[in-house]
């Protein structure tokens, strides 16, 4: 994991020492908004689409740049937008001093995806291109390209995990896929063959956004693409209901451990699927921010 060694050299007295100052507070006082970033400009494609919303913490000009938290929404890989449910996690992230960033990509099904018709890897290649315009741009907007943390939730958290074991999509964009330190799905599930042997809904869905071939349904599958050496960041994995769904995310955090990659699973009791996503910032949240927060501290320190 990165982060700055600071040596604070005190005196005799316990005193800091004279000519030194004492670490600026790099705790957020306010946000900054940048709306509507367009990160991307394939054929066809509107820019909705392929656009990103970026929220910056007010931070003393002496701070060093600021880790980014960058949120996959969900919808079924067919709606959704990055204006959703960010506002308790704009607060939480820029009053954390880190840099908050909402992407939009190509839906499936939606007029604006272009000849793609959003279909993967088309939503994927657009998580890396936004990525890659984000570290691109660091130096203009304070933020530093290799702390970098990805949330999402529902087909945004199966997003974030394939970005972050494939690699492939953030190399494209001109990253190393160490430049991410964590990823944090929360509540999804991650092998497309078996969630399309269950059948309804759960088939149509998958089915819609990855096709019938079952070659792209093991290439697009996160626990298929983990292996040792890759610099797969640490996993924190959320994940909630029936027996089968959390099984499914065990099954995968223990894939991450087998290959040297550090990931925990964190079960969660008495909360609906979108409750999950609503809870992040959430005032009184003792379930899920606590060991989010934990764990987004020490990827970044």
């Amino acid at each position: 994991m990165r982060g700055a060694l600071v040596t604070i050299i005190v005196g005799s007295l316990g005193m800091i020492g004279v000519g030194c100052s004492p670490p600026p507070n790099c705790t957020g006082t306010g946000t900054v908004t940048h709306l509507n970033l367009r990160y991307a400009h394939s054929p066809g494609t509107a820019a909705n689409m392929q656009s990103l919303d970026l929220y910056l913490p007010v931070r003393p000009a002496s701070c060093a740049p600021a880790p980014l938290v960058a949120y996959v929404h969900g919808g079924g890989f067919v709606h959704g937008d990055k204006g959703n449910q960010i506002t308790n996690k704009v607060n939480l992230f820029n009053r954390e001093g880190w840099g908050f960033a909402s992407l939009n990509y190509r839906l499936v099904d939606d007029p604006g995806s272009g000849p793609t018709n959003g279909m993967y890897p088309a939503a994927e290649q657009d998580i890396g291109a936004a990525i890659g315009y984000l570290a691109g741009h660091a130096a203009q907007y304070g933020i530093d390209p290799h702390r970098l943390m990805l949330l999402g939730h529902s087909a945004g958290a199966f997003l974030v995990a394939l970005e972050s074991t494939d690699g492939s999509f953030v190399e494209g964009a001109g990253l190393h896929l160490d430049d991410i330190v964590c990823a944090a799905p929360l509540d999804t599930t991650y092998d497309i063959a078996a969630q399309i042997a269950r059948g309804g809904t759960e088939e149509a869905m998958f089915r819609n956004a990855f096709g019938n071939d079952p070659a792209v349904w093991d290439r697009a599958s996160p626990p298929h693409n983990v292996a040792s050496g890759k610099g797969i960041p640490s996993f924190h994995i959320v994940t909630r209901g029936a027996a089968p769904r959390v099984a499914q995310s065990q099954s995968f955090g223990g894939t991450l451990r087998d290959a040297g990659v550090p990931a925990d699973v964190q079960v969660v009791r008495g909360l609906s699927h979108g409750a999950v996503n609503d809870a992040v910032g959430k005032a009184g949240d003792t379930v899920v921010t606590p060991p989010l927060m934990r764990f987004f501290r020490e990827c970044t320190t």
